[in-house]
């Protein structure tokens, strides 16, 4: 994030913030833990709790409740589930269908201040509101088809493909692609697509664009590209932050027809990149940008894209404070909160997740103590499993 730019999201005064800043005056260099117990501490590991007669078939969106406890989306079936603090399950809905409060694919999850929840399903225009014990509650519909959804104080931020028309226009369009929703209209829509079909070849089936919200700021970014767009409650961009660590490996930009009659296939292409997985903010004032890699060696497409590593930003200034931090393998990243929770194991049940907070005062050292995170915290002020 450029000097100009903090300065217009602190609201100081550009010509004072200048003048103090001297090459002295530098961040430090981001800091790379050798492991990610040396930057969190394990509050709690969970063991989901789950209704033998209605089991879940892979862990899909996750949300952390304002009140406590967690809801997940299952990834493979219409269903969504709300788990209390220990794990404990409480309630489910959803069933496979076209019909108000049917589900074809739940992909994103919001909560309203007044706890209801808001489910969108990528093969509908429209938001579906529960209650706070997954009843059926209301359909609002939008005018478009949403992807990703975030709760923006009383409002939604949505990523949404607004309908568009037909033909090869499309091939060269460049629409916004995240909207601000008061009462499921849009107040206002913002960053426009990255590149067009046309511009980058292969890119379209390979990128995702990634949002987090955290105060009056909405970070946004697609998966292949850096930096991060930091845009305001208003709808304006208000500058930028985040670069890749000299070990992310960046997809290149190929012609069209590049893998036509080659002897290079496009899956041993996709192993040799990174690509930002998930953007998360974490007890409001650090930006988490995690990492994904590609398992070549996984014969499974839903767990071809592992969680790699993290890196750990302070929100409000844009400084990369800690870089490349290692994530225990085969584990993936949830979602933050006000905590960070990691599924320790995506293969097979039963589901495992780590509860996990930032220790910002914690000296992070090779020879600093570590905490298994598969292990319960020995902190006797923390919940138990």
């Amino acid at each position: 994030m450029t000097v100009q730019r903090r300065a217009a999201i602190l609201g100081l005064p550009v010509l004072v913030l200048l003048g103090s800043c001297r090459e002295s005056d530098a961040p430090p260099p981001p800091v790379r833990p050798e492991s990610l117990e040396q930057l969190f501490v394990v509050e709690s590991v969970i063991d989901i709790g789950e209704n033998p007669a209605d089991s879940i078939a892979d862990v899909g969106t996750f949300l952390e409740r304002r009140a406590g406890g967690f809801v997940i989306a299952d990834r493979l079936l219409p269903r969504i589930r709300s788990y209390g603090e220990d794990g404990s399950l409480e309630a489910a809905f959803g069933r496979l269908g076209d019909g108000p409060f049917e589900f074809r694919q739940v992909s994103g999850l919001a909560e309203t201040p007044s706890g209801r929840l808001v489910v969108v399903d990528s093969r509908k225009a429209a938001l579906v509101y529960l209650t706070p014990t997954l009843r059926p509650d209301t359909i609002v519909n939008v005018p478009g088809t949403p992807r990703r959804i975030v709760s923006f104080g009383r409002d939604l931020v949505v990523r949404m493909d607004p309908f568009a028309a037909s033909g090869p226009g499309r091939l060269v369009t460049k629409p916004p692609l995240f909207h601000r929703l008061t009462g499921g209209r849009v107040a206002w829509s913002a960053y426009p697509a990255r590149f067009s079909v046309t511009e980058r070849p292969y890119w379209g089936s390979l990128a995702t664009n990634l949002v987090a919200v955290a105060g009056d700021s909405i970070f946004v970014t697609n998966s292949l590209t850096y930096p991060i767009t930091v845009i305001n409650g208003a709808g304006d961009s208000v500058g930028t932050m985040g670069t890749p660590s000299e070990s992310f490996r960046p997809i290149p930009v190929f012609d069209r027809g590049e893998f036509t009659g080659s002897s290079t296939a496009l899956p041993d292409v996709l192993a040799s990149f990174d690509v930002v997985g998930r953007l998360d903010v974490l007890a409001g004032s650090h930006l988490l940008v995690t990492h994904s890699r590609y398992d070549d060696t996984d014969s499974r497409p839903s767990l071809r894209r592992t969680h790699s590593t993290l890196d750990v930003y302070d929100r409000h200034t844009g400084v990369k404070l800690y870089e490349d931090v290692p994530l225990p393998e085969r584990s993936r990243i949830l979602g933050g909160g006000r905590f960070l929770y990691i599924l320790l194991n995506q293969d097979l049940p039963p589901w495992r997740v780590a509860k996990l907070r930032l220790s910002t005062d914690r000296p992070v050292h090779p020879s600093a103590p570590s905490q298994d995170p598969s292990a319960p915290s020995q902190d006797p002020s923390a919940p138990s499993r």
